[in-house]
């Protein structure tokens, strides 16, 4: 119980980050479905891939960031955060040499620019009610 006490400051920037990265994890799916539609499921697959690999440890970071109890401080949390992304890029590569480095790197720029956009885009909106 004493453990989820140290976040309750942060449970509202929590709800929202988490939201945030649903969020994104949904308009991903969304854009890969489409270009799904006209490239195939494999260009699918890799954009989703592509995706995971910058969304999980954006996940981490900020679950990380939240906690209220982090051992890490911000700068190191993201250098964590993407020499994971690094890690994931060359495990996902060397699993899956066959794939489209294109769709990769599209489902990999729109997890890394998505979460900052809705996340602009959910203050904006909070500012005009």
């Amino acid at each position: 119980m004493a453990r989820f006490d140290a976040s309750v400051p942060f449970a509202a920037t929590r709800t929202h980050l988490l939201s945030v990265v649903a969020w994104s994890v949904v308009w991903l799916a969304a854009l890969a479905f489409g270009v799904g539609l006209f490239r195939g499921l494999n260009t699918s697959l890799d954009m989703l891939l592509g995706g995971a690999v910058v969304l999980l440890p954006t996940l981490w970071v900020a679950m990380s960031l939240t906690s209220g109890r982090s051992m890490f401080g911000p700068v190191w949390l993201g250098l964590a955060r993407y020499t994971l992304a690094g890690v994931g890029f060359a495990a996902l590569f060397a699993v899956r040499p066959n794939n489209q480095p294109l769709a990769v790197l599209v489902g990999s720029g729109a997890a890394l620019v998505l979460p900052s956009v809705l996340l602009f885009w959910r203050q904006r909106s909070g500012e005009r009610r």
